[in-house]
């Protein structure tokens, strides 16, 4: 039977409206960072002093005080880093095509680079690369965490020892992160050899009591510690320092079976948020912006900060829109930030850098 049918039709296309981006992770660290001073040079320091040791011997009697003591500050440096993002749209994709949620709109681009510099920042922030000055060919930058937070020696996910090759942001040596502060070894072992598979915690809460206690040992109490880790870590700690309590201790295996009954017909999986221990309270972020392997698989990795003493140091131009000139070809601008942030002493911290993420044995 003759019938008009949709091949003899010109149908309107049905797009919708409708627009989806499901990448909505944030930048903890940058966003928890005290204020500091206004910036007044692209380098800058601050100074750090300590404490002479304890004088517990007796003084004889009838003595004369004929030897006596001084103090000595010390410099720490850092330097400015510069980020651009650089929106451009056409004319016609800016002032005639229509697209779902505005998409190639420069306020929509402005919109969307701007919180790409804020995970631009704290990437920078999060990673182990070492300061440099402007040769005229790449910027300045100014050091990572993971640099920061070193001893020279210790050798995590990088396959080498960190090593500054800026003279001028070289931390001095006494003030290096204690060997005790990072851990390098793994987060988990699994026992091939007898076909078991028994999963071993490498890294477990003694072992983490034990960074805290060298920290404390080190420099005493705080009351703000948090750690910063990545999912593999975040995950790690929810499953091995959280819900889950050792009951059974079996050679060099531990079995544990969760805190709630295991009747229940629903399981709570989430994580920890909190860690309660003799040293203080840590709360933990997620970061995802943490370094990765060479891979592009996450390492584990997780900053222990005295957020006391971390501080964000802007300049005038943070997350600052400029509009350049079009052209002809459509709307440019330039979006701009200069910052840099000081770390405090570097005993303070502690690093989490796993070399790799699980051996077997």
């Amino acid at each position: 039977m003759p019938a008009v049918t949709t091949a003899d039709q010109v149908v309107r296309e049905d797009l919708s409206d409708a627009f989806l981006n499901i990448d909505v992770r944030k930048t903890p660290l940058v966003a928890r960072m005290k204020r500091g001073e206004q910036l007044g040079n692209v380098l800058y320091s601050w100074t750090i002093e300590t404490y002479d040791g304890r004088r517990t011997d007796g003084v004889p009697e009838n003595k004369d005080a004929d030897s006596f003591e001084t103090n000595k500050q010390y410099r720490v440096w850092n330097r400015t880093q510069k980020f651009w993002r650089t929106p451009h749209v056409t004319t016609e994709a800016n002032d005639v095509n229509v697209a779902p949620a505005d998409f190639g709109k420069m306020k929509k681009e402005i919109v969307n680079k701007t919180r790409e510099q804020q995970r631009d920042i704290e990437q920078r922030i999060c990673d182990d690369r070492p300061s440099k000055d402007d040769d005229g060919v790449s910027g300045r930058e100014f050091l990572g965490l993971g640099m920061v937070i070193n001893d020279g020696v210790s050798v995590g996910s990088s396959g080498a020892a960190l090593t500054n090759s800026d003279a001028q942001t070289a931390i001095p040596t006494q003030f290096l992160t204690p060997t005790a502060q990072i851990y390098v070894g793994a987060l988990t072992d699994k026992k091939t050899s007898d076909g078991s598979n028994q999963l071993k915690v490498i890294l477990d809460q003694n072992t983490f009591l034990d960074m805290l206690q060298a920290r404390f040992d080190a420099v005493g109490m705080t009351t703000e510690l948090s750690l910063f880790a990545d999912a593999l870590l975040k995950r790690h700690t929810a499953q091995f320092f959280g819900k889950y309590a050792p009951q059974i201790r079996v050679s060099d295996t531990v079995i544990r079976t969760p805190q709630a009954g295991v009747d229940e017909k629903r399981l709570n999986i989430e994580g920890v948020d909190v860690i309660e221990t003799d040293f203080g309270p840590i709360d933990i972020s997620l970061v995802s912006w943490m370094p990765r392997t060479s891979t592009g698989t996450m390492s584990g990795r997780g900053y222990l900060l005295d957020m006391e003493h971390v501080r964000l140091r802007p300049s005038g131009l943070w997350l600052t829109y400029q509009t350049l000139e079009d052209k002809g070809a459509g709307p440019r601008g330039l979006l701009q930030s200069i910052i840099g942030y000081e770390f405090g002493d570097p005993r303070a911290h502690c690093k989490i850098d796993p070399a790799t993420v699980q051996t077997t044995s």
